[in-house]
C-alpha cells in the first residue's frame, strides 16, 4: 500500500488545487437521495429521577439543521453554479418550508411524496456542557414506496439523468432507492458517485453491493465489512476481498481518526486524518462524500484526492451537526493552514 503523511507541495500547488476548484463550476450535477432533518435538543443532564430508573435533563435548547441528502447538496453549492436536488419528502408534516429555506439559492429542488409519511426526522438529545449525545429518536417511515411513485421517479430520471455530468447519490436507506431507480440510475449516469449507508435504522439491508457499476465509491468501514462478513481482519485485506468479490474500480474507505484509503484500479493509497480535535462526527462522512465525488469526478491523482476528502472530513467534524457546509472558503482557508504548516516543518 503507498501511503504519505504529508502532502507533496511541489506536486500539488495551491495554485492547481485554485485551478482545479474552478474547473467545477460549469458541472451540471444532479444529487438524489433521502431527506433528513436533525434536530438537536441541548439539555443538561440533573441526575436520576427518584421514581424511575431514568437519566433526568433539563431543556437547554433546540436546533435543526438540513441533514442527509440536503447536507450534502448544500456542501457541494459552492462549489458549483447550478445544482439540482432530486428527493423523497413526506405528505405528513412535509417541513417543506424550512427544506426550502435551509438550501442554498442555487439548488434547484424536485420533491416526490410518499403517502402515509413524515419527512425523516432525526431527534438527538446533546448534553450541552460536554457535547455528547445520550439518545436519539427517529421519525420515519421506511418502508419500500409503492409502484406507482417509483414509476414516476424512473420516467422523470429517465428523461432527465442524461443531461447531467456527473450524479451523485445519498442512499441512506429509508425506503427511497429501490432496485428499479438503482437500476435506471446505473443505466442512465455518465458518471455516478455513491455513498450506500449502513445506519440504526436499515443494518443489513442496505448493502452497496446491491449497486453492480459505480464510477466511484465512498464508504464507511463498517459499510465495506458488512458485504464481505470480515469483522476482525485487517482492512487491506478487506479491501481487497471486497474489490476481488464486487470489482469496483475506484473507492474510497474513511477510518475516523485513522484517515482514509483509496482504491483506485488495483493500487491502494492511504493518507492520515488532518485533525486533532472533534465537536461532532455526524454528517462529516456525507461532508468528505460530497466534495471528494466533485474531484473524483476530474479524476485527480489519488493522493490529491485523498488530502482534499480528509480536508473535508476535518472540517465538518468541528462543526456542530450539519450546521454549516463545507464551502469553497472553508476547504480553500484549511489547506493554506496546512501548506502554511508544512513550511515550519
Amino acid at each position: 500500500m503507498k501511503k504519505y503523511n504529508y502532502i507533496n507541495k511541489r506536486n500539488y500547488s495551491i495554485s492547481k488545487i485554485y485551478g482545479l476548484i474552478e474547473q467545477l463550476k460549469k458541472l451540471n450535477i444532479i444529487i438524489i437521495g433521502d431527506a433528513i432533518i436533525d434536530e438537536y435538543v441541548f439539555v443538561t443532564p440533573k441526575g436520576r429521577a427518584i421514581k424511575d430508573p431514568i437519566l433526568s435533563v433539563e431543556f437547554n435548547k433546540e436546533e435543526r439543521y438540513a441533514g442527509g441528502i440536503l447536507a450534502i447538496a448544500n456542501h457541494i453549492s459552492s462549489y458549483v453554479n447550478n445544482i439540482t436536488l432530486l428527493t423523497l419528502i413526506g405528505n405528513q408534516k412535509s417541513n417543506i418550508n424550512f427544506i426550502e429555506e435551509s438550501l442554498a439559492s442555487n439548488i434547484k429542488l424536485i420533491t416526490f411524496k410518499k403517502e402515509n409519511s413524515p419527512t425523516t426526522i432525526k431527534r438527538r438529545y446533546i448534553d450541552s456542557y460536554r457535547n455528547n449525545k445520550l439518545f436519539k429518536i427517529e421519525y420515519m417511515n421506511d418502508r419500500p414506496i409503492p409502484k406507482n411513485l417509483t414509476n414516476k421517479i424512473i420516467e422523470y430520471l429517465s428523461t432527465e439523468l442524461p443531461k447531467y455530468d456527473l450524479v451523485i447519490v445519498g442512499d441512506f436507506g429509508h425506503g427511497f432507492i429501490n432496485n428499479e431507480i438503482r437500476d435506471i440510475l446505473e443505466e442512465k449516469s455518465k458518471f455516478l458517485s455513491l455513498n450506500v449507508q449502513s445506519n440504526s435504522a436499515n443494518m443489513g439491508y442496505n448493502y452497496v453491493n446491491h449497486y453492480k457499476k459505480p464510477d466511484f465509491l465512498c464508504m464507511g468501514e463498517q459499510e465495506i465489512r458488512l458485504p464481505v462478513m470480515s469483522r476482525f481482519e485487517e482492512m487491506e485485506e478487506v479491501i481487497i476481498d471486497f474489490y476481488n468479490k464486487f470489482n469496483y474500480p475506484k473507492f474510497m474507505v474513511t477510518q475516523g481518526k485513522n484517515g482514509s484509503i483509496f482504491f483506485n484500479k488495483g493500487e491502494l493509497f492511504k493518507a492520515p486524518a488532518l485533525v486533532n480535535t472533534v465537536i461532532d462526527t455526524v454528517g462529516a462522512g456525507d461532508a468528505l462524500f460530497a466534495i471528494s465525488s466533485l474531484f473524483a469526478y476530474l479524476n485527480v491523482e489519488p493522493e490529491l484526492l485523498l488530502f482534499i476528502a480528509n480536508c473535508a472530513g476535518g472540517i465538518k467534524a468541528n462543526i456542530m451537526g450539519n450546521k454549516e457546509p463545507v464551502t469553497k472558503d472553508k476547504l480553500i482557508n484549511f489547506i493554506e493552514e496546512i501548506y502554511n504548516g508544512l513550511e515550519q516543518l
